[in-house]
């Protein structure tokens, strides 16, 4: 026979049990996706094949939904074509699916021209995202809580893999603060938030 006094030791235990499992999944991150204001800018040391370049990001407006930049003087939506990559052909840059959280997966569909001999005809490839880790790591401009975004492209149809991409996204920064692949890397040198 159990006692009263055993019963409520019993009954507390698992209360601060639960209480931790609550706690603990509680404070799994999630990105919302961010808010920008005029005069936000980002500056990226971008290192290609053909060399090193500073791309600078700039917020101009929001418009019907999307986001509209400036890199380097030329006007780009959202956070295709932010940080310019060159493999594979036809790849829009990253299309990120907000919230964010650790294991949250999508695909992206994209058509790009491709064809033996120079020849021009559309291909079908898809991007498969997926939020890998929540880490924190360190580019030029500092150190920074970002969610690892890894992305696998293939062709649609033959599911032939083209290439991998990994992305950090930071929730501090509002952007991406580093690319890496095949075509190059991309980091933070400096930024400017509201």
């Amino acid at each position: 026979m159990m006692t009263i006094a055993k019963r409520v030791r019993n009954i507390l235990f698992l209360l601060v049990l639960l209480m931790s499992f609550a706690d603990s999944s509680a404070s799994e991150p999630v990105a919302e996706r961010p808010t920008y204001n005029e005069g936000d800018y980002w500056i990226f040391i971008s290192k290609t094949l053909k060399g090193s370049e500073e791309v600078k990001i700039e917020f101009l407006k929001e418009e019907k939904g999307h986001y509209i930049f400036s890199r380097n003087g030329k006007q780009v939506k959202d956070f295709n074509d932010i940080v310019e990559e060159s493999v594979p052909p036809g790849y829009p840059g990253p299309t990120l699916k907000f919230p964010l959280s650790v294991g949250k997966s999508w695909d992206v569909e994209f058509k790009a021209e491709d064809g033996p001999g120079g020849m021009k005809r559309d291909i079908w490839r898809i991007a498969q995202y997926k939020v890998e880790t929540y880490e924190q790591i360190t580019v030029p401009a500092g150190a920074f809580w970002s969610f690892n975004i890894s992305v696998d492209i293939e062709t649609k149809n033959v599911k032939k893999f083209l290439g991998s991409i990994h992305y950090w996204y930071a929730p501090e920064v509002k952007q991406i603060i580093k690319r890496s692949g095949k075509g190059g890397t991309a980091d933070l040198r400096d930024y400017k938030t509201k």
